[in-house]
């Protein structure tokens, strides 16, 4: 199976940006994708899954912070996952056998000088974390393999950030989950942002960057894309 996360940075469907991104995971022909700060309608036809519109910020109602979108039927969908979790920046369901999440994990200054401007630097992060990681024992308990894919907001291994906010993250994966794109960079050099995770059931492999800007120079995005290939352990 093959799937892909990208943070779109709300790009417009309709404009130039938009049409060479949708080019882009189209040629990478995913059956799950994980669309992060994306606008509603540019998500295509198909099974989709949406977070929360409320994430805190104001909006017109078209941005969502996170999509999951695949070819097959969802079954056993969340979109709160746990009450500790910051709103709108959660979605999960279970396709072809495995349970996806789908995750923005908020910046460091999320709610720190805009949106509702109550949150000191980090805290909203953290609170995902804590969130996340009982979210992600609970799916353990399941009949399900994990994959955990979107944005991070962390470089792994840990870069620039706090040490406890790189174990808080650390230690929100249950017991035997590997980031498969840990240490991966992008085509300057820098590590990466956007992750794919998953349970010991699940290989991961064909793991591909997806760049910023198009050959053209057009800019796609301040995040790059990633996508991979899920199969069976052994």
């Amino acid at each position: 199976m093959k799937c892909l996360t990208w943070n779109l940075e709300w790009a417009p469907p309709s404009t130039r940006r938009g049409v060479l991104i949708r080019e882009t995971i189209d040629a990478a022909e995913p059956d799950v994708v994980c669309y992060t700060e994306v606008k509603r309608d540019f998500v295509p036809g198909g099974h989709r899954i949406e977070a929360d519109a409320d994430y805190g910020y104001r909006h017109n109602g078209s941005r969502r912070k996170v999509i999951l979108w695949s070819r097959e039927p969802w079954e056993d969908v969340e979109i709160e996952g746990d009450s500790g979790l910051p709103g709108g920046r959660f979605a999960s369901g279970v396709c072809q056998g495995v349970r996806f999440v789908g995750v923005c994990i908020p910046w460091r200054d999320a709610h720190v000088n805009s949106g509702r401007k109550d949150r000191s630097r980090w805290e909203d992060h953290l609170r995902y974390c804590e969130g996340l990681g009982r979210v992600l024992h609970r799916y353990a308990q399941s009949e399900y393999p994990i994959c955990v894919l979107g944005d991070y907001n962390q470089r792994i291994p840990r870069f620039k950030q706090p040490q406890n906010v790189s174990k808080a993250l650390a230690e929100a994966f249950a017991s035997g989950m590997k980031v498969a794109t840990e240490g991966m960079t992008d085509a300057d050099d820098h590590g990466l942002i956007d992750h794919i995770s998953t349970s010991s059931e699940l290989d991961v492999s064909e793991i591909k960057v997806l760049p910023r800007f198009a050959e053209d120079g057009t800019r796609l995005s301040d995040h790059v894309g990633i996508s991979a290939v899920l199969m069976p352990q052994g």
